[in-house]
């Protein structure tokens, strides 16, 4: 089971039903925290897993489908940082019971506002925002300071035991 972990604001929109603090995810990334991320005049949902802060961006249209569209982002962006297939299909089985609760992580709050805050930055100068795609790598590139300077991807490759892709 995988706990997507929202913020008011996002729970208020999926108006989903709550588990209590005390259950936690058994795949190997954690819980992931998620919020509504305002890039312009478009609405993403933006996930970042508990261990690693590896980000998963979804447009907001996909809200009516989120646990199977969540599913299919997480698989597809563990393969774009080189995570295996075995490991990919492991994870993904871990995944297919998905619960919601509140957020009780500060620190993952704040990498969340910090995301939000690097993706609407990054955008204000082009003409066309980026896609979902572009915004994760970008991203997922990312020192993490509360995680010793280690960017997302390698946080989740030593989740994984993966050494680094070619």
């Amino acid at each position: 089971m995988v706990v997507l972990r929202c913020t008011r604001k996002l729970l208020a929109r999926l108006k989903p039903t709550e588990i209590s603090a005390d259950i936690v995810s058994s795949t190997r990334l954690g819980d992931w925290y998620g919020n509504i991320l305002q890039i312009g005049r478009r609405q993403h949902l933006l996930f970042i897993s508990e261990r690693s802060r590896l980000p998963v961006v979804i447009p907001i249209r996909e809200t009516k489908h989120l646990e199977a569209v969540f599913l299919e982002a997480v698989c597809d962006v563990l393969a774009a940082v080189g995570i295996g297939a075995k490991h990919i299909v492991e994870e993904r089985s871990r995944m297919s019971d998905i619960a919601f609760g509140r957020t009780n992580n500060r620190s993952l709050l704040g990498t969340l506002n910090d995301f939000a805050f690097m993706a609407q930055q990054g955008n204000v100068n082009r003409a066309e925002p980026e896609t979902p795609e572009e915004l994760m790598r970008f991203l997922a590139q990312t020192p993490i300071l509360p995680m010793n300077g280690a960017s997302p991807i390698e946080l989740t490759r030593a989740a994984f035991h993966v050494g680094r892709a070619l």
